[in-house]
């Protein structure tokens, strides 16, 4: 008989946790109230500083010559000058404020033709090489809101600076060089780069490159130009061609001449009754005139239609996000635009002189003191940008000379943009300089360098006359000229 067990469940007590009374919530004190609101406001103003702090170093790079620093709502912040997240312009050395220079070519890609007058198969493609009739470098200063542009005569006989060797040429083969050895006009740029650093320390940050059909299209597109044309830049009746094969008469006397595309390239490249001299100085004409035109159509302030307008009638390197930047500087200087060309001499001492090659190939030599001087001239340095130097003579008998060879040292080697002479001084024993204003503090600081003279003994006046130079140096009896 099977005994059954019978199962017992056993009950295991549970201990329960005694709840307690939820205790009631501490009141938050006003004092309390304000300390969150203080600390919320001391975090938005510091997100909102250092958010300022980043725009003031971001608006420089995107905009040259640009920064927050000088607007009334910025101007305190940038005053607290806090260590860790400062707000300040950049200075006039800085990076962002270097100018800008534009390599600017004319190319010349009409046909060649045969006997037969039918046009050789030169393709018209990256790979052609081309001769540069117009060579310019356009360069805008961010700190002193000016614009230059230096010409360079097609037949100045420069060292061509090839990979295996270098040699002597004209300048305007320089680009064809470099297209036939790398195969693409960029590698044509790329060589006159490299030929205009070692001839002349010209570093170029964007290039433009142009053919007489763009240059047209460009004129066209803005309803022609006015050029003002002086008498010795008329032109009389001449036969041009843009093809070697169809041509017309044209003209261009003195005075205001309405130029449509075609009659501005035909005026631009005329040479054949005077020089490549004159020719430089009316494409210079031609540019200003161009400049003047886009500045009444007010075409800068739209810079990406601008962009978008014409990006397929010139080549160039220039990156459209960088085209706002540009268009705004280019606006700060109110369409003043220098020109100057190599072509030109200095105090009547030529610049170049004509030179016929042991090949027969007639070229230009070029004086390099009066070089160095237009080079000082379109480039001067940013902290030194329309500036004014007086130099007087307080040396006594013979201090005449030492003044024109210390304003010769200042213009030509230091490369100030305005340098002349004053009255004459009564002698003194030492050479002094007198700074008018702040502005130009750096180049006072430059000049008491070069000369040898103290930085404690310059002297700092107010401007009170905008007629007064920035800096007056009456040079004494213990004067020598710098570097000599």
């Amino acid at each position: 008989m099977a005994t059954r067990i019978e199962e017992s469940t056993l009950a295991i007590p549970v201990q329960r946790k005694r709840s307690h009374p939820r205790a009631a919530a501490r009141p938050i004190s006003a004092m309390q109230r304000l300390l969150f609101v203080f600390a919320l406001l001391v975090f938005g103003l510091a997100s909102t500083y250092s958010s300022i702090a980043l725009l003031a170093r971001v608006t420089p790079a995107l905009f040259p010559g640009k920064d927050l620093t000088s607007l009334s709502i910025i101007r305190p912040l940038a005053a607290l000058d806090t260590p860790l997240v400062p707000i300040k312009a950049p200075s006039d050395a800085s990076i962002f404020n270097k100018r800008i220079n534009l390599l600017v070519l004319g190319v010349d890609r009409r046909p060649a033709y045969g006997n037969d007058g039918q046009p050789l198969p030169i393709p018209d493609n990256e790979n052609a090489g081309h001769l540069t009739d117009t060579i310019m470098v356009a360069t805008i200063d961010p700190v002193g809101k000016t614009s230059s542009v230096l010409s360079f005569p097609r037949d100045m006989l420069i060292d061509i600076h090839t990979k295996d060797f270098q040699y002597e040429d004209r300048i305007n083969t320089s680009f064809g060089v470099g297209v036939r050895n790398g195969k693409s006009v960029s590698a044509g740029i790329d060589q006159l780069k490299v030929d205009l650093k070692a001839n002349f320390g010209i570093e170029i940050d964007h290039y433009i490159v142009l053919d007489f059909k763009g240059v047209e299209k460009l004129v066209d597109s803005v309803g022609g130009v006015e050029v003002d044309i002086p008498f010795d830049l008329s032109v009389p009746n001449w036969f041009y061609s843009d093809d070697d094969l169809n041509g017309v008469w044209v003209s261009f006397p003195s005075g205001v001449n309405k130029l449509d595309g075609y009659h501005a390239v035909a005026f631009g490249r005329h040479r054949e009754y005077d020089s490549d001299f004159k020719r430089v100085k009316r494409q210079q004409l031609v540019l200003k005139a161009a400049l003047a035109k886009v500045f009444s159509l007010q075409m800068l302030n739209d810079p990406l239609g601008l962009w978008d307008a014409y990006a397929s009638t010139v080549r160039t390197d220039i990156p459209k996000s960088k085209m706002p930047g540009y268009a705004a500087l280019l606006k700060d200087t109110n369409g003043r635009l220098a020109a100057y060309s190599l072509g030109d001499p200095v105090n009547d001492v030529p610049t170049m002189t004509g030179h016929t090659t042991p090949g027969g190939a007639a070229v230009q030599l070029w004086d390099a003191e009066n070089v160095q001087y237009w080079l000082s001239q379109v480039f001067t340095k940013s902290q030194y940008s329309a500036s004014a130097v007086e130099i007087q003579n307080g040396y006594g008998e013979d201090g005449s000379v030492r003044a024109a060879a210390l304003g010769r040292y200042l213009a030509y080697s230091k490369g100030l943009p305005t340098v002349y002479f004053g009255p004459d001084q009564a002698a003194q024993p030492h050479t002094t300089i007198t700074l008018y204003g702040n502005d130009k503090e750096a180049l006072a600081k430059d000049i008491a360098k070069w000369m040898g003279v103290p930085e404690s003994e310059i002297v700092t006046l107010s401007k009170s006359d905008s007629s007064l130079p920035d800096v007056v140096i009456v040079i004494g009896k213990d004067f020598k000229v710098p570097g000599g």
